[in-house]
């Protein structure tokens, strides 16, 4: 044997080699995608007219119920602000009526 049949049969080889290996590779990536198919074909059939009506009316019962359950920053502030002002005024009140009290003392 001469260097060029050597050369030949490893070439050879070689292409044998390479086509095995793509030949493997699409055999089992082709496999991948049909399982991938079928999986994504039983999501669709899992997901019902019936199971995206109830959700949109559990999403229009949170729409509505909401505004009851949330507090928005500014509403949370003008009512501590309500607060306050009502404190302060029950605190002036409190002031004047300790007033007439020590008034009442002395006079007495």
């Amino acid at each position: 044997m001469d260097v060029t049949q050597i050369t030949a049969i490893i070439g050879a080889s070689a292409s044998l080699l390479c086509t095995l290996v793509v030949g493997a590779l699409t055999y089992f990536i082709k496999k991948t995608l049909v399982s991938l198919e079928e999986a994504d074909k039983k999501n669709a059939a899992d997901i019902r007219e019936e199971d995206i009506k109830d959700l949109s009316g559990q999403l229009g019962d949170l729409k509505s119920d909401l505004p009851l359950v949330y507090t928005l920053r500014e509403d949370f502030i003008r009512s501590m602000n309500s607060v306050d002002h009502n404190i302060s005024g029950l605190d002036q009140k409190l002031d004047r009526v300790l007033n007439l009290i020590s008034v009442g003392r002395k006079e007495g």
